[in-house]
């Protein structure tokens, strides 16, 4: 969620543009047919080998390591940093803007792509992608507070602005799945299902994949467009209502 907005008129739209631019498986009952103890062992080997994409631990997992994501993201807005980080800091996001400064869509878009999923690959990692969350956050705060800094906007509000565009939300999203899709594997090899596990692992990082490419996609119009980065809620919106229904039928 870096690479949003860079050139705005007013001082809240610029630091705005700045920091946008930085960035158990459940089973029904099972009936025993005629064919008794055979047809029971062949319905038990079937679910064993079953894999379930979204159960309710995953999905609670999830959920906590969103909040703890967004925690670590206000907290290092507010945290002061030393004057020599904060020359830091506003290097890099000078450096960032000119990557990205006079430079067509697609141009734009293959760049925060490619740099997005070098972050949720890393992520991806068991044990070592949690560090790797946890350093990314901390970084795309203290750049915000610095920009804060040096605009004399209140580095939370400043934070806050990211998430009056859905890329933002979005993009987090896949950031928190690459972590618990690492997490999940350390799980699995503790109770002896890593090879059940390493199939979810594998679909669930096509999608971190995709989802960082839609949000991509949604962050570089947002950058040539405000108003229509805006109106991207409504499909996220819409989404985001379909998936609090499925969820809730399936474990309601």
């Amino acid at each position: 969620m870096m690479t949003a907005a860079l050139n705005g008129k007013a001082v809240l739209q610029d630091s705005m543009s700045c920091v946008c631019s930085l960035t158990g498986d459940r089973n029904g009952p099972v009936g025993m047919s005629e064919g008794g103890d055979s047809g029971l062992r062949e319905t038990v080997t079937q679910d064993a080998d079953s894999v379930r994409l979204v159960d309710k631990g995953r999905l609670l997992l999830f959920l906590g390591v969103f909040v703890l994501e967004l925690l670590i993201f206000f907290g290092a807005t507010v945290v002061p940093i030393g004057p020599a980080a904060q020359q830091q800091v506003q290097q890099a996001a000078k450096e960032l803007q000119n990557s990205t400064a006079h430079q067509p869509p697609a141009a734009v878009l293959g760049f925060i792509f490619s740099n997005n999923v070098k972050v949720a690959l890393a992520e991806l990692i068991p044990g070592a992608g949690a560090v790797v969350f946890f350093i990314s956050m901390v970084n795309t705060g203290q750049v915000i507070q610095a920009i804060g800094l040096s605009t004399g906007v209140p580095a939370a509000l400043l934070g806050s602005l990211l998430f009056a565009f859905p890329f933002t939300i979005v993009e987090l999203s896949a950031y928190a799945l690459a972590v618990c899709s690492g997490s999940m594997l350390i799980i699995a090899w503790r109770r002896k299902r890593l090879h059940r596990e390493a199939r979810v692992f594998a679909y669930e990082a096509v999608g971190v994949v995709l989802i960082l490419l839609i949000a991509a996609t949604m962050e570089t119009i947002t950058l040539f467009s405000y108003e229509i980065g805006f109106a991207l809620w409504l499909p996220t919106g819409l989404l985001v209502a379909w998936l609090a229904i499925t969820l809730r039928r399936t474990f309601g």
